[in-house]
Parts: structure tokens; C-alpha cells; sequence
């Protein structure tokens, strides 16, 4: 490790809800059964605006580093085996206790997934959070014996993922939206239940679709008043796992409808539920994220990439336009393949 630098550009939040502010900061450095990662890039997910805004459940303290996932290339490592074996290789990987909008980042070897020689940077920046998620909320449903679910954010990456996992799974959705266009969007790559929160007629054909599908699941990604209408929508003994909270109120549920339909609700984190995993799981659950990532299941649309040094303004730019695509804040080490 004489080689690299003392130190690193990273984009550091002082406090919630504050402005990013590009600094030079002292680089990390791995311990035992640890990795020393160069990042190549990360992507703007909806979990790092709630960790802008001191909404997530992480308890980073602050002065921070935002970013929950990327890719970068192993270039150092603490003892230990793990981290001789993926030594030099291209990995897709999670924060631990700092973030990845920066250089370099230092994270436990078990928690890099190594990717295919043949898969770009770019496209592994987002193959943690996004397929786990899909893989755990559909797993949810097929769990408890269902064969159908509500989405809510239907038109993100999130809800494309959940299209295509619930489809490999046999699981049909139904797929919520906000405007008319997603609808189209939507069907004409061939889902079959898509409908429009804001028009007129959203709560008679949500009810008769779950009817018609005997649906008693929904993810939701959005909470407020959605919630509540989702709940009323849902057959009786229903559940909805909220997962996102994008409209920024909170959950409505009418207490009728949990008394006399017995609706639960229940909340879902990826991280709690990846630590409750056994490392033979952990290492299941990698290997068939690669395989997604290669058949195209978790393929992510990037919208675009910006540079470390120009990305303080990015998350605002991602948050107004969730559903065009994922922002990737690249550092510029490597090409991102895209």
C-alpha cells in the first residue's frame, strides 16, 4: 500500500439536511478481514436521499460520506484470506461504516461481490441494494403461499427488478404509477396490471384487481395516504411491507380495516434482513445476483454519469426525476463500460 495516496476526494455531509461539500480527507485503511476498495463509481439510490436529509436508519455520525453501494476494484487488503482471494479483482460492494462517494473506501471482505470479467464497472455500481430488495419482497410473497402483489414506484428501477423477479417466480403485480406516461411505458414492455394513483377511477380498479387476483400483499415504496388506499384495495388477511417512504408522510391505515379485514403492516430494511442471513445464505444470494446481472433481471438503467467533483447537486437533480434513470457519481479511476 506505499504506493497510494495519504489521502482522498470524497463528497462529505456535515449535517442533515446540509449541502455536500467536496474535501480532501484522510484514506482509509484496512484491518484484518478487511478490503481496501478504489471506487470506480456509485449510484444515487432513494435510500442515500434519506440519508442526506438524516431519515435512514444508519447511524453514521457526522462529518459523513454518503453512498451506500458501488464498484471499484479491490487494491489493498487487511490479513486474512477473503481479501488475498479478491485481491485486484472488480468487486460490487456495500458501505459499512462510511459511504462511497469518494475514492477509496474500506469494507469487510464478505461484503464484495466479485463480477464478471465481462460486466462493466457502471453496471455493477448497482447490483447490491436494488436486486436484494426484489429478491427479498418477492421471496415475501411466494413465503406466504400468494401469487400476487401490489407495487407501488412502480416505473423505478426498483419496480422494473420486481416485474422481472416476480415474473421469473410466477408472481403477477400490480403495478402502481403516477402519470400516464409510466402507464405506457410500462405496458408496452409488457406488464400486464399497471394503473395510475391519480386518476379518478384508481381505487375501484385497484379493488377489483386485487379481487380478480385475490391479492393480499403490496410493497410500498411511497406511504402516506397511498398506504391507506392500498390497504382498503387489499383482500382480507392482507399484508403490506413497507419498504420506502418517498412521499415523506406517514403510513395511513384506517383502523377498520386492520380490525375487521385483519390488514398487518410491517416494515422491511435490506440491511436487518441480510444480517439475519447465515454466511452459507450470503453467499447463495451473491451468486444468483451475478447470474441476474448477466441474464439482465437486475440490470439498472443509468441515466447518466457525473464526476465526484461536480456531483454536490446531483442527488437534488435524481430525486426530481426518480423514475428517468439512476445518477452514477463516478470517480474517474476507471472506465465505467456504459
Amino acid at each position: 500500500m506505499d504506493d497510494l495516496p495519504d489521502t482522498m476526494r470524497a463528497l462529505v455531509l456535515h449535517g442533515p439536511g446540509e449541502r455536500l461539500s467536496l474535501e480532501d480527507v484522510p484514506r482509509p485503511r484496512p484491518r484484518a478481514g478487511e478490503v481496501l476498495v478504489r471506487v470506480a463509481a456509485s449510484p444515487i439510490n432513494p435510500s442515500d436521499l434519506a440519508i442526506l436529509n438524516g431519515e435512514y436508519g444508519l447511524r453514521w455520525d457526522y462529518p459523513l460520506i454518503p453512498g451506500l453501494e458501488g464498484a471499484g476494484v479491490v487494491v489493498a487488503a487487511g490479513s486474512g484470506l477473503m481479501g488475498r482471494i479478491v485481491m485486484g479483482k472488480n468487486v460490487a460492494f456495500v458501505g459499512q461504516n462510511q459511504g462511497l462517494w469518494a475514492e477509496y473506501a474500506v469494507v469487510p471482505a464478505s461484503r464484495v461481490l466479485p463480477l464478471p470479467k465481462t460486466m462493466g464497472l457502471g453496471v455493477g455500481a448497482s447490483s447490491f441494494v436494488n436486486p436484494l430488495t426484489a429478491m427479498a419482497l418477492v421471496g415475501e410473497v411466494r413465503r406466504a403461499k400468494q401469487w400476487s402483489a401490489i407495487s407501488t414506484a412502480a416505473g423505478g428501477a426498483l419496480g422494473a427488478m420486481i416485474r422481472r423477479r416476480a415474473k421469473e417466480k410466477g408472481v403477477k403485480i400490480i403495478n402502481v404509477v403516477r402519470k400516464d406516461a409510466q402507464v405506457d411505458a410500462l405496458k408496452a414492455e409488457g406488464a400486464r396490471f399497471v394503473l395510475n394513483e391519480t386518476a379518478p377511477d384508481f381505487d375501484a380498479e385497484l379493488a377489483e384487481l386485487c379481487k380478480d387476483l385475490r391479492c393480499r400483499m403490496a410493497f410500498d415504496a411511497v406511504g402516506g395516504t397511498l398506504s391507506f388506499r392500498i390497504g382498503q384495495a387489499l383482500r382480507s388477511g392482507g399484508q403490506i411491507i413497507v419498504y420506502g417512504g418517498l412521499s415523506g408522510a406517514p403510513v395511513s391505515i384506517h383502523s377498520g380495516t386492520m380490525i375487521f379485514k385483519g390488514l398487518s403492516v410491517k416494515g422491511f430494511w435490506l440491511s436487518q434482513w441480510l444480517a439475519r442471513k447465515s454466511a452459507p445464505e450470503l453467499l447463495l444470494m451473491t451468486r444468483q445476483v451475478t447470474k441476474s446481472l448477466q441474464s439482465g433481471f437486475a440490470r439498472t438503467h443509468v441515466a447518466r454519469h457525473v464526476p465526484l467533483e461536480l456531483a454536490a447537486d446531483a442527488p437534488s437533480a435524481y430525486a426530481s426525476n426518480m423514475s428517468g434513470g439512476k445518477i452514477l457519481i463516478s470517480t474517474g479511476a476507471y472506465p465505467l463500460g456504459l
